[in-house]
């Protein structure tokens, strides 16, 4: 999965678009870099999400629960020029401002991709500075996208097709 990042523009542009048809939320943000001070288009998605209380008790001692508790996500895509590819930041916050941890994060991962991280979760989902912000956001390691799409059932044939 390998691409320019004016292609990568143009992918985010679609789906902005996409996105703002069906009201799902996407943002088409940009970045002015400090270096050259040219600006970097990325995306940005900031929802209140609801989780099961089971979920989220790390110990799962509350397993009997229906609950749904808010918790704020938080979703950016920006373009890795190292990979040449889409880099997935995100975080994860109760609406109390705490941060969830990275244990907690492996915890929530779904069952259809559970087993790939947790057997190999330093190289799938780490927490790091974010580029743009300075702030710790976690992060799916681009060499996982092509992985993670074709799971999701996206053919990795016709990805940029």
């Amino acid at each position: 999965m390998s691409m320019t990042y004016q292609q990568f523009v143009d992918y985010a542009t679609d789906l902005k678009s996409h996105s703002d048809s069906i009201d799902d939320g996407w943002s088409l943000c940009q970045h002015q870099c400090p270096m050259n001070e040219n600006y970097i288009k990325y995306l940005v998605k900031k929802k209140i999400q609801k989780m099961n209380k089971y979920s989220l008790k790390s110990d799962h001692s509350d397993s009997h629960t229906e609950n749904n508790i808010p918790v704020v996500c938080e979703y950016h895509i920006l373009y890795n020029p190292s990979y040449s590819c889409p880099d997935v930041f995100f975080n994860m916050w109760s609406t109390d401002g705490k941060l969830f941890s990275l244990e907690h994060v492996w915890s929530l991962v779904h069952y259809f991709l559970k087993e790939n991280v947790e057997r190999d979760k330093w190289n799938a989902i780490t927490q790091e500075i974010h580029p743009f912000f300075s702030t710790p956001f976690f992060r799916l390691h681009p060499c996982k996208n092509t992985h993670v799409l074709e799971m999701l059932g996206f053919s990795s044939k016709n990805n940029y097709e």
